[in-house]
């Protein structure tokens, strides 16, 4: 008894797929408008400011470590509710609240440190980014250097010193993300992912089905030996 072997022709297959080209065609084409129902409220852009604030001591080593840790043991305080509270205010806008500014910005920490071999000598600083992510570039760059002045006020009154200044304010605010590029990105993906679902379909049912096409499939592939072949005849008047 011959049992049949699963075996994957592979231009078999690729027949299959370029004889179900239109099949394929429309279910890529079901997916796309899938991914356009749901990209219908693509939304808006969204723009990022970012201004930096640093603290710095020259001098003893003690000073410097001091205004180090200070910074980042505060780092929290940077996006607390009271120093967006102090933020909102230096604005000035009445559209624009303390929730919203501490869910719109984003704080970063880095560090720098320089010595030499005078203990007398050293410095060290430590710059804190917030990074301010609105619809609005000219309210990103607003929020960026409020927040960045009120961590500076905020750090004065903590310290008893104005170790914590503004080093750069949000001068420019580009853009973050393209609420067009991404639907149409959302669109496409759909599509591709339902060309591929429909090609995975074609190739599953030619791969299981079972009929008689060729002599090597007739045979179980090669294993039972072939007496005759039936020539396809075709009667031809005249």
């Amino acid at each position: 008894m011959y049992k049949n072997i699963l075996e994957i022709d592979v231009g078999r297959c690729i027949n299959a797929l370029l004889n179900k080209r239109k099949f394929i065609a429309v279910f890529a084409l079901l997916f796309f408008i899938i991914g356009l129902g749901l990209t219908l409220d693509k939304g808006v852009d969204e723009y990022t400011a970012r201004a930096t604030v640093y603290a710095s001591a020259d001098g003893s080593y003690e000073d410097a470590t001091t205004a180090v840790t200070a910074m980042n043991a505060y780092m929290n305080v940077a996006v607390s509710y009271k120093v967006c509270q102090r933020a909102a205010l230096l604005m000035g806008r009445g559209d624009v609240d303390p929730s919203y500014i501490q869910s719109a910005v984003k704080v970063t920490s880095s560090q720098n440190k320089s010595s030499s071999s005078n203990n007398f000598v050293n410095q060290s600083a430590t710059i804190i980014t917030f990074a301010a992510t609105t619809t609005d570039p000219d309210l990103s760059k607003q929020m960026a250097d409020a927040m960045a002045q009120s961590f500076a006020l905020e750090m004065a009154g903590i310290l008893d010193k104005n170790s914590v200044k503004v080093l750069d304010n949000a001068y420019s605010a580009p853009k973050t993300f393209n609420a067009v590029l991404h639907a149409w990105t959302v669109r496409v993906v759909a599509a591709i992912i339902g060309c591929i679902l429909a090609c995975c379909i074609i190739v599953i049912f030619e791969i299981f089905d079972t009929k008689v096409r060729t002599v090597r499939d007739a045979s179980v592939r090669d294993q039972i030996p072939v007496l005759g072949i039936i020539p396809d005849f075709t009667d031809r008047e005249g």
